[in-house]
């Protein structure tokens, strides 16, 4: 064998190592999603009888986030509880802040799981209210995910996806929002660089086979507007910001946690101060004035709107997908 030909041979079996590196990824990727799904589909059928009128927020929420341990998953973020106008981003503050639901309200529950950085991300909505206008606002939301469901293969624009999306939900005479919708999922990223959009006029794109994807619908009362409100419960890592001075020692131990215990991901203030039992909010407030955090703002419609949810994972596949969760 010349030097040409064992050079050759080692390029091959270098090629080979690699692709059953690649090959070793991938499954690793799709069991994870799945376990991952499987948990947040059981998390789901366990927690929805319990949603009811007079049970406290924070303990819905708390429940919530442990049954996903549990069951041997990650939460991929807070629980999201949101009530009536209140369309995403509430998660219980440090303290319980009484929260309660009451009768006529409108609950959405947004939550997520990872396994090892692989994500499905989810939410339902439940109605308590009987007036007439919001009587068929959660089927909206349904039947919009299933026909955008059927639209979903590689090649296809998301863009095509919005305008049914907004063609179906306009069509029970309510708004999508315009700020919010459905999603690429990547690792460690809950919000990946491809979007899924409300509207048919917001620009989209292509979906690929082996991309997750989330599809996230909303349907309002209201004109489909969200505003940020004063309140944050919750905060991520901003990867871009580089090295900034830190006054602050806890600051610095807040810092040290959260890239070690969550990464990019979101997490709960009330999740810190479990580890840290004096100045949490003063520590969380100097990271995000120095751009090491990102707060994520209680985005709301105006009062008085009611705002409905529903939120599905579907891997790409050849095919067409396979819902996740």
């Amino acid at each position: 064998m010349n030097e040409n030909q064992n050079l050759k041979s080692e390029t091959q079996e270098e090629k080979s190592k690699e692709e059953l590196e690649k090959e070793e990824e991938e499954k690793h990727k799709i069991e994870s999603l799945r376990k991952a799904g499987k948990i947040a589909q059981d998390v789901k059928k366990y927690i929805k009888p319990k949603i009811k009128v007079g049970v406290n927020v924070y303990d819905l929420i708390a429940e919530t986030e442990t049954r996903i341990n549990e069951l041997e998953g990650i939460c991929a973020f807070p629980v999201n509880l949101c009530i009536n106008n209140i369309a995403a981003h509430y998660t219980s503050p440090i303290k319980d802040d009484g929260t309660e639901i009451k009768e006529e309200d409108l609950v959405k529950i947004d939550l997520g799981v990872h396994i090892d950085g692989y994500i499905v991300d989810t939410a339902f909505s439940v109605n308590f209210n009987e007036d007439e206008p919001l009587q068929n606002i959660i089927q909206a939301t349904e039947i919009a995910l299933d026909a955008a469901k059927m639209m979903v293969k590689p090649k296809t624009n998301t863009q095509d996806i919005g305008k049914k999306i907004e063609d179906i939900v306009k069509g029970f005479k309510y708004n999508p929002i315009r700020e919010l919708g459905g999603h690429q999922i990547e690792r460690w990223t809950v919000h990946g660089k491809k979007r899924l959009p409300e509207l048919g006029s917001q620009g989209g794109d292509v979906m690929e086979a082996g991309e997750v994807f989330s599809i996230e619908i909303f349907a309002s009362t209201g004109e489909g507007s969200v505003h940020n409100t004063q309140y944050s419960y919750i905060y991520e890592i901003n990867p871009y910001s580089g090295r900034v001075p830190l006054r602050r020692k806890t600051s610095k131990q807040i810092l040290g946690f959260v890239n070690k215990n969550y990464k990019t991901l979101p997490f709960a203030e009330r999740w810190v101060a479990k580890e840290f039992r004096l100045g949490v909010a003063f520590g969380l407030q100097e990271l995000v004035q120095q751009g090491k955090l990102q707060a994520h703002n209680v985005l709301a419609e105006k009062k008085g709107v009611y705002v409905a949810q529903i939120e599905e994972t579907i891997l790409i596949t050849e095919e067409g997908f396979e819902q996740l969760t």
